[in-house]
């Protein structure tokens, strides 16, 4: 390619002004013969001085390995002599020496010139000193170790969360041949902020809890832990929904994180005479799927999210609901109250109802497991954007 010039600059004047730019140039530029016994050096720029601290009298006619030191990595050397002797262009980085000999790290790109014959006679080397991003890709690797560490740390404290959180919930639901039990749990994170239980009262009669508290992982968690202790101490006093959820809420208020609270919804079912009484507490209504009728009958009763409010200004109502064989009790989170498609819709209330009424007929695994799929499909997702807790029973007799 042909150099275009300024006519009015002689050729003197134009080298003059080409060697001022290179020397002007912060990268060290050096130019070395290898049609010369160990290819010494025949021009070194002032910019090559200033990054090395060589004048050009110390290095002109020397071999440029004098940067090399002790600890210089002979992988990077090798890789230089490779392409010198095959008259090929590279670039390197590795660990070069000032004069006084303070240790850099040298980015070095070489290139072969041609003469006229096309012989390689010589190359040119261009010298950046990326020290300082070498020490700051030092430092981003050792943060990211100890992230990845602290990454490992936090993940096997959720697991152990996740093993704690497992023995709040029921292992086994109680086998009873007049009702059968079922329920689907799984969390956003490795841990929830959703639980549920199923105890049984006495002969026959059980206590059927969900529970959903604000927030998510480890600090969710650690509500979970406190509000299910709180409840079974106070189950295992009270056969009433109503009493042992306002007992609970004293035992929680003023006692979590402000601005914290949990939703309820507790229920007693009696199967010796098929009667449900709940309650309840700021949590979505729960559900009679009544197969005989083809009817969803809603559950509601007045109270607001337990630990909110202290015991005198707080009144938890219960209701009661006779049962028939083949009812469904369909407790819930509001995972699947949340779920939105792709166009970012929310499912209706209506839709959801339909869908029930529409698997009325299904055993209650069934169901719980049906309106998971019912839920994922409708997002077109894997997961769900929140806890997702389902428990219930079916009457049988």
């Amino acid at each position: 390619m042909e150099m275009i010039t300024n006519p009015s600059i002689s050729k003197k004047g134009f080298e003059d002004l080409l060697i001022n730019a290179i020397n002007k140039s912060n990268e060290g530029i050096t130019i070395s013969s290898i049609d010369q016994p160990d290819s010494p050096l025949i021009f070194v720029n002032d910019g090559f001085e200033r990054l090395t601290g060589y004048t050009k009298e110390d290095v002109i006619g020397k071999n440029c390995r004098f940067l090399q030191g002790k600890e210089t990595d002979h992988a990077a050397v090798d890789v230089l002599r490779h392409a010198i002797s095959n008259k090929q262009q590279t670039t390197v980085e590795l660990l070069n020496y000032k004069k006084d000999g303070t240790p850099f790290w040298n980015r070095l790109s070489i290139t072969p010139l041609k003469n006229e014959s096309g012989i390689t006679t010589h190359y040119v080397g261009v010298q950046s000193d990326i020290t300082e991003i070498r020490e700051t890709q030092k430092e981003l690797t050792e943060a990211n170790n100890i992230l990845a560490l602290f990454k490992d740390k936090i993940n096997f404290d959720l697991y152990q969360a996740r093993i704690a959180q497992s023995f709040i919930m029921p292992s086994i639901l109680p086998i009873d041949e007049r009702v059968r039990f079922s329920s689907l749990f799984e969390p956003k994170e490795q841990i929830g902020g959703d639980f549920y239980d199923v105890i049984e009262l006495d002969k026959g009669i059980y206590g059927i809890l969900i529970a959903d508290v604000t927030g998510h992982g480890i600090p969710a968690a650690l509500l979970t832990f406190m509000t299910s202790f709180a409840f079974q101490s106070s189950a295992l006093k009270f056969y009433s929904p109503a009493k042992v959820v306002t007992a609970t809420n004293e035992k929680l208020f003023n006692k979590m994180p402000r601005g914290s609270f949990i939703t309820m919804f507790y229920a007693i079912y009696d199967s010796n005479n098929k009667n449900l009484t709940y309650t309840q507490a700021g949590h979505p209504e729960a559900f009679i799927l009544r197969p005989s009728s083809m009817e969803l009958l809603p559950l509601t009763t007045q109270g607001s999210p337990v630990g909110v409010l202290k015991i005198t200004l707080v009144n938890y109502s219960e209701s009661k609901i006779q049962l028939e064989v083949g009812d469904k009790f369909l407790l819930y989170t509001d995972a699947i109250l949340e779920v939105r498609n792709e166009a970012d819709v929310m499912m209706s209330n209506a839709m959801l109802t339909s869908f029930l009424i529409k698997n009325a007929h299904s055993s209650i695994d069934e169901l719980l497991t049906r309106v998971k799929m019912f839920g994922l499909s409708y997002s077109g997702k894997k997961t769900f954007g929140d806890d997702f807790t389902m428990v219930g029973f079916e009457v049988l007799a």
